[in-house]
């Protein structure tokens, strides 16, 4: 729309009195000139490259009214707008509170020059702000009144805004809805009473008149040109001119209304100025501005002449060109024998020049944007759909070119793909800075306002990231069990993985598509994902989750971290994995293990609470430097109607093909970890001396092949059809005779305990939690994990005692009910709300404990509560005196 087509409001024109009034009370232009971020002080970089021209035109666009630009400390930008009668002069003013240097913005209207300066001369002391916006009238809000600007904000602060101010501003929209849903119940709960409260608690008188009926207003603190229009303030119909919306703002006959903040909307805003910054301080001295970068850019933020279909065509086709003018020159320096790298940055805008241009011509608002000349990034939806689409064609693309060199024999191209995978992670920086800080106040609401939302047991949120859900370890039926007993109780539980192919989708399952996949060294049947971060972080932050469990130490584990970490809320960890156990006995490589276990006791330093099911590891985990009280045991559980015991079925076995009559189970993960070798040995050297008993082992993992070959001339059967993925294991336990579990690694062993419900005597080892899940004498024996001579002579000795193993067999079942209890969940939830209230209760302890006396300056005020009813007369004499007292 041409700026001309653009009319003030009419007030005699009957469709602008026919609905509310509306108006953007809190956005900039160019000239809020000096930045609040460390980050662009220090590059000189302007808050905002809105002319205040466009500020304008965009308002009207959005259905705006009137029109107003507030800057910070400064009104030069809407001065150029003056010669409308629907603007109003704004301004958006820093000061402090005397005591502590605790830094606040006022928003105020309607103002002059001579207003400004004397209220900046006045700007370190907010307690004269107050007296002179009171004495002068001046409308007015406090901007967004609950960010703790310089982290000095707390309770007292804002009982003393309340009592100062007449106007606030309850909907922000570059703040997170946190911020309204913390501090609008506060002005809700006022009253003639808690105003008096308040007064006394403080000292201080308040102002204006009817102090408990408070003003609110909205704004969308728009600094990039994209959301002006989209967060107001409303005002009844009859407001038809800039005066009456001012009286109106001064006698709280409005209300905030739109959009509120995001972290996407923030970031966006980043992302424009510096885009902005960029075009001006770098392309122009260049004379890049008319180039296809250069244009681009100016397209992404809505300047410049719109880009023509031929234009993305020759950008494509440029990007292409040069690929093809690079690939002639690998090959001319391949005949010359030369294997010169491609270099990291080059690398990462290869991929991502085609990849954007692929990405935008697929998104319909995208591309309605540039051909009208809006700004796309204003499309914050579908630019952020672009941008995690690009995370992912630009990591798989590194992969992959990464890949090919490597099998040429070209290793630098390792380094390359490293460092092209650094710079496109800068690259989304903007929307990791906006994630952090859009959560920074969120820990301390509920202390500084009193109206946080109460996290009670029952309404804890809970986000729980793990890289193993869908396979059979004992992390993963610990985690299916509670998220379906969750489900079963209606709490708030969401599991997050990272799987191309999840096998399962419940409704408690967030699953993220990776950016890549590749198998564990160690672990080479199961996949390590790296999870798309940009994405998990910006779900997350909608969740807005109570507390974030990790289940494993893998990438999603990692992921999960750094969303505790946005939110500010406690990590509880699972130490379901003895991970530097697993990599000393898979690799035998003490440098490695060392390696783990370093990472193992970072990681669990990083927790609010560590979960374990064995008493065993609580010493362990002790001694890895984790204190006592934040170590919480969740108990081990079995399902006894799905364990019962079956009548000895002797054609079970048989029909597997196993034809020998004394069976030997082992049911787990197949791998060296498991101590396996050890039983490998013991079954050999049974072997030696008898050929009725056969080894079964039911399972997958790294070890089955060697333990296979090794066994292959041996009765060892391996995942024989008729048990193989069956889930009631009952069947094959009553077919059996002993179940042998060499583990000394394992945190639970779940296995085991089944075994034993469903009456079968077990062998374990010495070390670890297995021995803890049985009796020993009673349900089986406990043997020493690295004397495979010793577990050779315990089968053998219970395979001859029929009587002992009988009595063994009737006796697990009996011992084992002590785990039939439905105590894990409980214990499970308890851990969780224990880390949330004890999170809470450091972060309140350190909050200063009293609030410093206020000035006595700030107790003359010309306003008192005579104004209340009757029935409120004493606190008003009681007010007259404080007054006089203040006085003298």
């Amino acid at each position: 729309m041409n700026p001309a087509q653009i009319h003030p409001l009419d007030p005699t024109s009957s469709s602008s009195s026919a609905s509310p009034r509306r108006v953007d009370l809190h956005c900039h232009s160019r000239a809020s000139n000096e930045a609040d971020e460390a980050v662009l002080l220090a590059l000189q970089c302007p808050e905002s490259y809105s002319k205040p021209q466009d500020v304008y035109r965009q308002a009207r666009q959005r259905g705006m009214h009137f029109v107003t630009i507030t800057d910070h400390d400064c009104i030069e930008g809407v001065a150029e707008l003056l010669d409308r009668p629907d603007v109003i002069v704004g301004e958006e003013l820093t000061c402090y509170f005397p005591e502590d240097g605790c830094k606040m913005h006022v928003l105020i209207w309607g103002i002059t020059r001579a207003d400004h300066d004397a209220l900046q001369a006045m700007a370190r002391d907010i307690y004269k702000v107050a007296e002179y916006i009171e004495h002068c009238r001046i409308a007015h809000a406090v901007a967004h009144p609950v960010y703790r600007q310089n982290d000095k904000l707390e309770r007292w602060h804002l009982e003393r805004l309340i009592l100062l101010f007449k106007g606030f501003e309850c909907l922000n929209g570059a703040h997170s809805t946190l911020h309204r849903q913390a501090f609008e119940p506060m002005l809700d709960a006022l009253t003639p009473q808690s105003l008096q409260e308040i007064s006394w608690r403080q000292e201080l008188l308040p102002r204006w008149p009817e102090p408990w009926k408070k003003s609110r207003t909205g704004g969308s603190d728009d600094h990039g040109l994209f959301n002006i229009g989209r967060t107001w303030t409303e005002f009844p119909p009859e407001c038809q001119t800039a005066e009456q919306v001012l009286t109106c703002l001064r006698e709280g006959r409005c209300r905030p209304g739109g959009e509120a903040g995001s972290s996407v909307k923030l970031a966006h805003n980043f992302i424009g100025v510096g885009v902005r910054y960029f075009g001006d301080r770098l392309l122009s001295r260049r004379r890049g501005a008319t180039s296809a970068t250069g244009m681009a850019l100016s397209a992404l933020v809505g300047e410049g002449r719109r880009p023509r279909k031929r234009d993305l065509v020759r950008l494509a086709m440029g990007r292409a060109a040069a690929s093809v003018g690079r690939v002639a020159r690998r090959v001319a320096r391949g005949a010359r024998g030369s294997g010169a790298s491609r270099g990291g940055t080059r690398m990462l805008f290869d991929v991502l020049g085609g990849a954007a241009v692929r990405r935008v011509g697929q998104s319909p608002s995208l591309l309605s944007a540039l051909r009208e000349g809006r700004a796309p990034l204003a499309e914050h939806e579908a630019m952020f759909g672009l941008v995690t689409g690009l995370d992912r064609d630009v990591t798989h693309g590194i992969f992959q070119t990464v890949g090919a060199a490597l099998k040429r024999g070209e290793l630098a191209s390792l380094f390359d793909g490293l460092s092209a995978v650094t710079a496109h992670q800068a690259l989304l920086l903007p929307y990791y800075f906006a994630l952090f800080h859009q959560n920074r106040e969120r820990e301390h609401l509920g202390r500084i306002t009193g109206f946080n939302r109460d996290a009670s047991a029952g309404s804890l949120r809970v986000g729980v990231f793990t890289d193993s859900l869908d396979g059979s370890s004992d992390p993963a039926r610990f985690t299916r069990a509670i998220a379906v007993r969750a489900a079963d109780l209606a709490r708030s539980f969401v599991v997050h993985t990272c799987s191309s192919q999840p096998q399962t989708s419940e409704s408690w399952r967030k699953n993220f598509q990776p950016l890549a996949s590749s198998t564990l060294p160690w672990y080479s049947d199961q996949t390590l994902s790296l999870p798309p971060l940009a994405e998990v972080l910006e779900w997350a932050d909608r969740q807005q989750f109570d507390v974030i469990h990790i289940d494993t130490a893998g990438p999603m584990g990692l992921a999960g971290w750094m969303a505790a970490r946005m939110l500010r809320v406690p990590l509880v960890i699972g130490y379901h994995t003895d991970l530097p156990g697993v990599v000393s006995a898979a690799t035998s490589d003490y440098r490695l293990t060392l390696a783990v276990q370093g990472f193992t006791q970072w990681f669990l330093g990083q927790a609010d609470a560590v979960l374990t099911r064995s008493r065993a590891y609580e010493t362990r985990l002790t001694a890895m430097g984790v204190a006592s009280d934040r170590i919480n045991l969740v108990p081990a559980e079995v399902d006894l109607k799905a364990c019962a015991p079956n009548p000895r079925d002797e054609q079970f076995w048989k029909a597997a093909g196993v034809r020998e009559p004394r069976r030997v189970l082992f049911r787990g993960r197949v791998a060296a970890e498991k101590n396996l070798p050890i039983l490998a040995e013991a079954f050999e050297r049974v072997c030696r001396t008898r050929r009725d008993v056969a080894l079964i082992v039911i399972g997958d993992g790294p070890y089955l092949h060697a333990m296979q070959s090794r066994l292959k001339s041996l009765p060892a059967y391996f995942n024989p059809p008729t048990a193989i993925g069956a889930e009631d294991h009952s069947a094959s336990n009553a077919a059996s005779d002993l179940f042998v579990y060499p583990s000394r690694i394992d945190t639970l062993a779940q296995p085991v305990i089944d075994a034993q419900a469903c009456g079968l005597p077990v062998l374990v080892s010495a070390d670890g939690a297995p021995r803890e899940m049985m009796d020993e004498g009673a349900s089986g024996i406990v043997l020493d994990g690295a004397d495979a001579g010793a577990w050779a002579s315990a089968i053998e000795h219970l395979l001859d005692d029929e009587s002992l193993r009988q009595r063994m067999a009737r006796t697990a079942p009996h011992r084992i009910a002590r785990f039939a209890r439905p105590r894990a969940f409980d214990a499970y939830w308890d851990a969780l709300h224990r880390a949330v209230r004890r999170r809470q209760e450091r972060v309140d302890a350190d909050a200063p404990v009293m609030p410093p006396r206020t000035p006595k300056t700030a107790a003359t005020s010309q306003q008192t509560m005579g104004t209340v009813d009757a029935k409120l007369d004493p606190f008003a004499r009681e007010c007259s005196d404080l007054k006089m007292g203040a006085n003298a």
